[in-house]
């Protein structure tokens, strides 16, 4: 799965006070570093953990975050098999991709939209993040990641409190969003970082119904240009659908009969 998939989800504020279950489903365009990104994605939340079942061409990667366990859990229902990456190994990766003070902003906008049923409201993204591949910023090698681009935040979206909950919880926690594999790129850590920080800020205005974002990395040095495309990415999210209602909680565990291997 590529270092800069950006996976988004949904919310409501209807009815803030109850909770309930929530599964969204999302439908993405668009390229990352040359790869097509395109699939659906079923992303499923219960309580503190979040599963996620992405398609594509045929293929069908499924991965949980378990904030209460400090975990990401990795699924392949072929072969039988879970890989756990604990929260911790994924902080040690973060750490050794220097990473300077970000600038973030969420500006809302006047332009309102219909998506999957419920309203919207457009909001300019924008995320400046200096950081360097050799984990020390000021060494010659500093490099500027960039995103840009719009989403529609909803507060009438179903399952907004139980969105918002798990979200700002698992952001108190360290977590990112995505395949843990990415970080083990410089790249992939501070997308990954970086996201993580505008996620928690769009979860608090509201459920993503869309979002258009362009990624982009430049500086004035020998890796530039190598890291430049290694992060450029065009990619549109939409949501289709939104479903609340009770989900089985043994879909958030590994099966009793797949081999668990835990990554270090």
């Amino acid at each position: 799965m590529p270092s800069n998939k950006i996976l988004l989800c949904a919310v409501l504020a209807a009815a803030s006070s109850a909770h309930a279950d929530v599964t969204v489903t999302t439908q993405t365009t668009g390229k990352a570093a040359f790869l097509d990104v395109g699939g659906e994605s079923s992303n499923q939340i219960k309580g503190t953990r979040q599963r996620s079942d992405f398609t594509n061409k045929g293929k069908t990667l499924t991965t949980i975050i378990d904030i209460d366990g400090r975990r990401f859990v990795s699924l392949d229902a072929k072969k039988k098999s879970a890989v756990v990456t604990p929260l911790d190994t994924i902080a040690d990766e973060l750490q050794k991709v220097g990473i300077g003070a970000m600038d973030a902003t969420l500006k809302k906008t006047s332009q309102t939209k219909q998506i999957a049923g419920y309203p919207c409201t457009v909001h300019d993204i924008k995320l400046s993040v200096p950081f360097s591949p050799t984990g020390k910023m000021g060494e010659g090698m500093d490099l500027i990641m960039e995103l840009a681009g719009t989403v529609c935040l909803s507060t009438a979206a179903p399952g907004l409190a139980d969105y918002q909950a798990f979200y700002k919880a698992a952001a108190d926690s360290g977590f990112i969003f995505g395949d843990p594999r990415t970080t083990k790129s410089p790249t992939g850590a501070a997308q990954a970082k970086a996201y993580a920080v505008l996620t928690r800020k769009m979860a608090e205005a509201g459920m993503a119904l869309e979002s258009r974002v362009n990624i982009s990395a430049s500086g004035d040095n020998p890796m530039a240009g190598l890291m430049g495309n290694a992060a450029k990415s065009d990619i549109t999210t939409t949501v289709t659908k939104i479903e609340t209602g009770a989900l089985p909680a043994e879909s958030f565990d590994i099966p009793a009969d797949y081999k668990v291997k835990t990554q270090k």
